[in-house]
Order: C-alpha cells, then structure tokens, then sequence
C-alpha cells in the first residue's frame, strides 16, 4: 500500500498547490489501495480548525477515492471517532480537535523535550571536557547537579511551549524560538559552574559554593556567554562547543559521544524511523549548527507507518534525504524513493 504524507495528501486533494504536475499522483491514488496516517490527519484538522469548509473538502477527497486512515500508537484516533470528516460538525470538529490536541502537546512536547535534554547534557560535557583533560570528580558533581537543576523542568516548560504555540498562527516558528531561547539560557546559567568546577581537585576542601564562584564572577560568565549567544543562535553556539571538544580530544572522542547519546534515544524511543530522526537531528546540530523543525518530527512519526511494510509519497526535500542515506537498510525506502521520482518526471 502507498502512505501519502501531509503535504502529498494537501497536493492531490487541491488544498494547496505542488510545483510538480498531481496528475501522476491522482493517478496512482485512484489505481492502488492508499492511506494517509493519523499523524497526517491531525495536522491536517488541527491546521484548518477554524475553516471547517476546507475540512469538509479534505474529507469528501478521503471518502471519494477511498483513502484510508491508519492509526498508530503514538497518534491514536479516538474511540468515537467514526473517521467522516466531510459532513463533520462545527462542534464535533472542536470535540475532535481538542482531543487531538491534547495528544499532540503531549507527544511533540515529550520527543522534543528529550531532544533538548541531549542538547544540554552535550553543551555541559563539551564544556567539562573543552580542555581535553579529564576533570576531576568535583567537576563531574558538580555537571550532574546542574543537570539536576534543569531536566526535571524540561518537559513541563515544553508541554507549556507547544500548548501556547498552538495558539498561535505559526507554531512551527514558535517552538524553534523557544527551543533556541531555552537553551540559551540554560546553558548560560549552567556552565559558569562547570568552568570554574574545572579548577578544583578532587584533593581540594571545599567547603562552600562561593569558595570556588563568588556571585561576581558567575555574574561576568553568565554575561559572557550571553553576549556570544547574542551573535548566534544557541545551536550554532552547541556546534563551537563541539569542534572545541572535538578539536581538543582525540578524533573519535564527538562520534563517540553522540554514538552514546544515541543509545539513550534507542532506550527511550523503540520506532526505528524515530531513532534515526533522533540521530540525524543531534549530528545535524553538532556538526553544523542545524536549525530545529518541529515538522521533522512528525515526518518521522509518519515515516513508522512506512518500515519494511509501505511505501511513502512525499514531496519534502529532507525526508526524501533520509530516505536516501537509509535505501541500503529498508528496502521501502528504495521503492518509495523510486516511486517519487517516477511521479515528478
């Protein structure tokens, strides 16, 4: 079977327009069993909620050519829901759309907030290391104390992020904004102390806190480190963290670490498609300041819809890429990949 993600289901349904001629993708829609995901359809409603007219439009294209809609554990649909979305009313559009809300927030908040813990572990071990010398157990205490201070908050502060990004007409933008401007500021306030836990030995007595960072001088630091996030975006600034780490420690040390990160996800996340947008996203970030996408996500999330069962039609750029870097492990990746290009000739 062919999964159409969002934008391809937008595309053939007319309710935007592709750079691409559709009469291929009509083609192949009305020829073969097809299913867009329940992730699509989400996004779909939640982006048109408030013009129920282009939600009656989607649906009449669903039921007409007979689309069907695929559940998944991550984005479940609702019990009650009876999957007719062309003659939906306004109040069971906002019934539907609330619901569908509230797994959403919670969802991209927790993958997000997971992404963005890894982040600031990374900044706070790039800094205990930068110097290629191994630091002392003070040091490492204090990293894991800061890390304390932080990570249980997290998941909270970026369940409020998406809940008010939502509101918004550009959530996408938002929650960039956000992620960037939250880890800027945790790492301002974190690594004064691991820079100045650097200096102190596992031999020495330290009996209080402003023995080692006196409030003027964690004032100076956190002012610094501002300044330099001032220049660049804060994942531009976690990028020159990592080539000094990886400058000043051996060559295989940065591949090494993430090869560790990564592990972390693959405990946490069991879908592959998730655990190499994991991947992807953190080497994207450390190796080349990457921007965050919130949309990424859910492509990924579309994607394990997809492994060693479907093929996917997708007009997007990056997902086609890791397609692309991954067509040697899943052999539906090949094909889709085959399929899309046949489609755009």
């Amino acid at each position: 079977m062919y999964v159409l993600d969002t934008n391809a289901f937008y595309y053939a349904s007319e309710i935007s327009e592709c750079t691409y001629s559709v009469h291929k993708l009509k083609k192949l829609i009305e020829e073969n069993e097809v299913f867009i995901s329940s992730t699509s359809l989400f996004e779909f409603l939640i982006k048109y909620r408030n013009d129920i007219d282009t939600v009656h439009k989607g649906g009449r294209y669903l039921w007409d050519q007979k689309i069907k809609i695929a559940g998944n554990v991550i984005n479940p649909l609702p019990d009650y829901f009876s999957g007719d979305i062309m003659n939906i009313t306004e109040p069971d559009l906002e019934r539907l759309c609330n619901d569908i809300l509230a797994n959403k927030i919670d969802v991209e908040s927790r993958f997000i907030s997971l992404l963005f813990d890894m982040c600031l572990l990374s900044g706070f071990y790039f800094s205990a290391l930068s110097d290629g010398v191994e630091p002392s157990g003070f040091c490492y205490d204090v990293l894991n104390k800061v890390c304390r201070m932080f990570l249980p908050i997290n998941l909270e502060v970026f369940n409020d992020i998406f809940t008010e990004g939502y509101k918004t007409d550009d959530c996408e933008n938002y929650v960039r904004n956000c992620f960037y401007n939250l880890l800027a500021f945790e790492l301002e306030k974190g690594i004064p102390f691991i820079e100045r836990a650097k200096s102190i030995g596992d031999e020495d007595n330290i009996q209080k806190v402003d023995e080692w960072v006196s409030e003027e001088d964690y004032s100076n630091d956190t002012k610094k480190l501002n300044n330099a996030m001032k220049v660049k975006k804060s994942t531009a600034f976690l990028q020159r963290l990592a080539v000094t780490y990886w400058k000043n420690n051996n060559d295989p040390e940065l591949k090494n670490h993430i090869s560790k990160i990564k592990s972390i996800f693959d405990k946490k996340v069991k879908h592959a498609a998730l655990q190499d947008y994991f991947y992807d996203t953190l080497v994207n970030i450390m190796t080349h300041g990457a921007a965050l996408w919130k949309n990424d996500l859910l492509d990924a999330i579309i994607l394990c819809n997809v492994q060693d069962e479907h093929i996917l039609i997708t007009y997007d750029k990056g997902v086609i890429e890791r397609m692309e870097r991954r067509k040697a492990d899943y052999p539906k990746y090949l094909e889709s990949i085959e399929i899309i290009n046949s489609l755009r000739e």
